[in-house]
């Protein structure tokens, strides 16, 4: 086991981050665990929000009667318009079980709007914004959905036959319109709008490449098939049941995906990357899965691998090898004690193994399938477990409270978005950790720490808490805390 006093610490997070280190500005996550400023002198390139026309805010009288006149259009009647809702904003308003087949609905804002129900069927919706939009039994076949935004959006049982969900070009001219197109060929912007980035010095006439969004978007039981998806961001999505006949998602992201039971027939998945993604009950048999990005097994041999990992460790980087496991299965592998500080575990299949007592300080852990590993006593200070899979994990009395990072500076651990269900954290030492948005229902969490933790709109509920410290947390948009605080 490794010593963690004094400099070792801190050299985990040098070798983690690089030799040079910086320090700049205080550190601070939003409560989707985005960062936002960084206090380690990590490279980083500055985020802004893309460019492009105004939106005029729609109210709802307005709203109402181009709906009237739309279904009168497409009923055939006098005195009908189609609808057109460009570059206008309609977030948060109710267009449940509205007819807008055909409608142009490019650059629209519909952020949280109710589209319960709606028929979109071939309606212009290319460079729109549905983020958190509920579109349960929405009807969108072959509807243009380039460049869109869905992240958090609600799709169970929404028709999504034939959509076209590719990145598109997007270009902002004078007159308001929005001028788009598809790029055969990647360009230097190619992907830049996926997380908001634009390039320095951009105004609304610059064409940017904008990957489909649809991080964290609900797809259960949504029909895809022959849907075209290529190079579409589905981080985190849950794909659970749906229907992929056919469907496109060459170069798409599908890294912390939930595909469980999904039809996969005749899919084309080349490029894309599966990291951490759950296949359970799938048939890939007839699926193109061409250079994609899936858990490997590894080939060498994993103590000769942390060998010279601790060689890297002792030399601060100058001799020996970092432990690369990225996307390696190591289910069942016995671990136990073993030092993985600032090793890259990143997409790891680590169900069943045993990390009881293991030195993983600083190591990424993101997108790791840890069901019901044993991490009992690990010590996970300042380690990344973004959107890792932990689910009936015995993790008691674990070690992830912040990594001291000089004198002034700390580094939290990071479970954002976790998925913790049915996981024992019993004594669990989990000071300032992040777990926003983090799963942990059915969790075992008594008498763990979580002083001065963010568990903005994590999920607690069915979670034992007695003698759980919860003193100075961000709770929040917590689900199910009132529930076990009132429960005997």
């Amino acid at each position: 086991m490794a010593d963690f006093s004094g400099f070792r610490t801190v050299r985990y997070a040098k070798l983690a981050f690089g030799r040079q280190m910086w320090v700049n500005q205080s550190l601070t996550w939003n409560c989707h665990g985005d960062r936002q400023s960084v206090a380690i002198g990590v490279p980083s390139i500055a985020m802004a929000r893309p460019g492009g026309p105004e939106t005029r805010r729609i109210g709802e009288v307005e709203l109402r009667t181009i709906l009237d006149q739309h279904k009168t259009f497409f009923n055939r009647n006098p005195g009908g318009r189609r609808a057109c809702l460009k570059f206008m904003d309609a977030s948060g308003l109710d267009l449940s079980g509205r007819c807008l087949v055909e409608a142009d609905l490019s650059g629209v804002r519909l952020r949280q709007a109710n589209l319960r129900g709606t028929d979109l069927r071939r309606a212009n919706l290319f460079g729109a914004d549905l983020t958190g939009a509920d579109l349960t039994g929405a009807r969108l076949e072959g509807a243009d959905l380039r460049g869109i935004t869905l992240r958090d959006a609600i799709l169970v049982r929404a028709d999504l036959t034939r959509v076209d969900l590719r990145e598109g070009l997007l270009m902002a001219a004078n007159s308001g319109d929005l001028r788009h197109s598809h790029p055969d060929r990647g360009t230097p912007m190619q992907g830049a709008a996926a997380s908001g980035a634009v390039p320095r010095n951009a105004n609304a006439a610059n064409p940017m490449v904008k990957r489909a969004d649809l991080r964290d978007a609900n797809l259960s039981n949504t029909t895809l098939a022959h849907a075209n998806m290529a190079k579409a961001d589905l981080t985190g999505a849950n794909l659970h049941g749906a229907d992929l006949t056919g469907a496109n998602l060459a170069g798409a992201v599908l890294d912390g995906a939930t595909l469980n039971r999904a039809i996969m027939i005749s899919a084309v998945l080349r490029r894309a990357s599966l990291l951490g993604v759950l296949l359970d009950d799938v048939d890939l048999s007839q699926a193109d899965l061409k250079d994609v990005a899936v858990p490997r097994p590894l080939k060498a041999d994993i103590l000769d691998i942390i060998r010279r990992h601790t060689v890297w460790i002792d030399s601060k980087g100058r001799s020996g090898v970092r432990a690369d496991l990225t996307g390696v299965d190591l289910t069942g592998a016995d671990l136990r004690g073993m030092d993985l500080g600032a090793a890259v575990l990143r997409g790891a299949v680590l169900r069943g193994t045993n990390l009881s007592g293991a030195s993983l300080s600083m190591a990424d852990l993101s997108l790791v399938d840890g069901r019901m590993a044993n991490l009992t006593g690990a010590v996970l200070e300042g380690a990344q477990l973004e959107r890792a899979i932990l689910e009936s994990a015995i993790m008691a009395e674990v070690r992830a409270a912040p990594l001291p990072i000089g004198e002034r500076w700390d580094w939290p651990t990071n479970l954002t978005q976790a998925r913790l269900t049915g996981a024992c954290l019993t004594g669990a030492e989990l000071v300032q950790a992040r777990l926003m948005k983090a799963d942990l229902s059915q969790a075992d969490l008594r008498d763990a720490n979580f002083s001065r933790a963010s568990l903005c709109e994590a999920v607690v509920r069915g979670a034992k808490l007695a003698g759980a410290k919860l003193h100075g947390a961000d709770l929040s948009g917590c689900v199910g805390l009132e529930e076990e605080a009132a429960s005997p």
